[in-house]
């Protein structure tokens, strides 16, 4: 037992220890707020130890309120049951009210820990943990298991119980609600050892529990007997009888034979579920799925003509990433610019049928925030970065040449040029498609519309090629094992998008939204640059 306790107490300081950290690390992050914590900070033990038996403290006192909030939970489905259902008022006497609710609360966590009673649960961070500093994994299952269910029980059973059976001054309360809770809680350690390569029996408990603790109870219910059904739990030969079966039940979970296969079984069945759920999520993460579903298609081909032949190191690299790559960046290229001429087509046509040539706006210069939108909807930056981290940046970052400043520039504007011409051809297929005003109404734009329009799409198309490759090198949010550790990245992803909709819903006329556009796309490139250049040796790199 003073094991047990040792384990868990120093499981407990580990977690809060690391979080503490992890909160440190955040604020000293934080631009003129990092500068006013020393890093010094780390090293206060006693400190973090500290908060740790505060934690613990709240905790333990967050656990009784949940307990309590639970069972007055039960009070209001017993309320409902009696008026609702059975039509009669409520129970003016506490003494049954607190047994009906009592039991609306048992039947609840029956059947809650009934649903998936096959497996044990393991947390991965204690295992992780456990490897960290060299503990026993099953050691680490077994202490995991036992404390949460004495704190369960504590928080959950015993507190709530006491204090209710002392109000009705009915010991029977207490015991027997006790009793039955605590058999939900041996069922999930019981079931897995009884079905140990026993699939046929495990199904077979399964089905006995159900119709005992759950079943049972709601028929009898449901035929109006509640009260025969508060005779029954609450009785004296019930206590015995559920007693017993803990007890049963306990032994046979402390005294199972195979529990060093089972615990084994459990730590693999847990790993590889892990990393299945990981390999899913990366697949489907919005920051990796289209670089991961480019690299099943890569071709193999290689740079040609004479420019090729001139090119070395990354530049060379990068060159054969997009020649690899072509292919399904110009298919991807045909169908944004497909969806776009659809579209576009498909508005001058009904300008030409329904409104005789006529145009239905009076200011065409609305359609200039429409266009912001368009061209975050048609833009390749995102899908560009992906395609550099997952197939080439991953595992280049490593080496030392490839992080120098000569190098992180080269690429970078190589990359610019690339992601450029691709986004080009959206923003020069949008101001063709206005030129088709030409030929569909006789209220053709003056001249000055089209050298905004130009101007913006110029503007857009510096903007959307250049945002993400300088977020992207700016913050680097990815790890070797794709996932995103960078929050600010999240934020600022989440905000274009919000940035975006508002431009589009704002309905901006004139030329000087147009023109502010294009003005803050080259200035904002210019400054980051420079931003580029002094920054990304530190930045672009692999985050752990």
């Amino acid at each position: 037992m003073n094991r047990l306790a040792q384990l868990t107490w120093f499981f407990y300081r580990v977690k809060v220890t690391t979080s503490a950290n992890g909160l440190l690390y955040f604020l000293r992050r934080i631009p003129f707020v990092g500068k006013l914590i020393s890093p010094a900070v780390y090293g206060f033990l006693g400190v973090k130890k500290f908060f740790a038996v505060i934690a613990a403290i709240g905790r333990i006192l967050m656990r009784a309120a949940f307990g309590f909030l639970v069972f007055a939970l039960s009070f209001l489905g017993s309320d409902l049951y009696i008026t609702n259902y059975l039509h009669q008022p409520p129970l003016p006497a506490l003494h049954t009210s607190a047994m009906l609710a009592a039991t609306v609360w048992l039947v609840a966590f029956s059947a809650l820990r009934g649903l998936f009673p096959s497996r044990l649960s393991v947390e991965p961070e204690a295992l992780k943990t456990a490897d960290q500093f060299g503990l026993s994994r099953q050691e680490t299952i077994h202490v995991s298991a036992v404390s949460s269910f004495f704190a369960g029980l504590l928080s959950q059973g015993v507190l709530p119980l006491a204090i209710f059976a002392a109000m009705t001054q009915n010991p029977w309360l207490f015991l027997n609600g006790l009793g039955f809770f605590t058999l939900t809680m041996i069922w999930q350690q019981f079931t897995p050892r009884w079905g140990w390569q026993h699939q046929l029996r495990a199904r077979l408990g399964g089905v006995i529990y159900w119709l005992a603790l759950v079943a049972a109870p709601l028929v009898l219910a449901i035929l109006r007997q509640y009260q025969q059904l508060l005779t029954i739990l609450f009785s004296p030969l019930a206590a015995v009888i559920v007693w017993l079966l803990v007890g049963l039940g306990t032994y046979y979970w402390l005294t199972f034979k195979n529990e060093p296969a089972l615990l084994t079984k459990t730590i693999l069945d847990q790993k590889a579920a892990l990393a299945e759920v990981s390999e899913t999520k990366n697949k489907n993460s919005e920051y990796f799925s289209t670089g991961t579903a480019m690299q099943k298609d890569m071709t193999l081909d290689t740079p040609k003509g004479p420019q090729a032949s001139r090119l070395t190191g990354s530049n060379y690299l990068n060159a054969l990433l997009f020649t690899r790559y072509r292919k399904q960046l110009r298919h991807k290229l045909a169908i944004r610019a497909g969806l776009v001429a659809l579209a576009g087509i498909a508005v001058l046509a009904a300008f030409k049928l329904f409104s005789n040539g006529r145009l239905p706006v009076k200011d065409l210069t609305e359609v200039y925030g429409f266009l912001f939108f368009i061209m975050y909807l048609a833009s390749f930056g995102r899908p560009i970065v992906q395609m550099l981290f997952v197939n080439c940046d991953a595992a280049m970052l490593y080496y030392p040449f490839y992080r120098q400043r000569r190098t992180i520039l080269a690429g970078f504007f190589y990359r610019f040029w690339r992601t450029f011409l691709l986004n080009s051809g959206i923003g020069a297929l949008m101001f063709v498609l206005f030129l088709g005003l030409y030929l569909v109404t006789p209220d053709v734009p003056p001249i000055t519309f089209y050298l905004v329009l130009a101007l913006e799409l110029l503007g857009l198309v510096l903007f959307f090629s250049f945002h993400e490759l300088f977020m992207y090198y700016l913050l680097q949010p990815f790890t070797a094992d794709m996932n995103v550790v960078s929050p600010l990245y999240k934020f600022v992803c989440g905000a274009m998008y919000w940035v975006s909709w508002m431009v589009l819903r704002s309905n901006l006329q004139g030329y000087g939204y147009a023109i502010v556009i294009g003005a803050a796309a080259l200035v904002y490139v210019a400054v980051g640059t420079v931003i580029i250049y002094f920054k990304a040796p530190q930045t672009f790199r692999v985050r752990n």
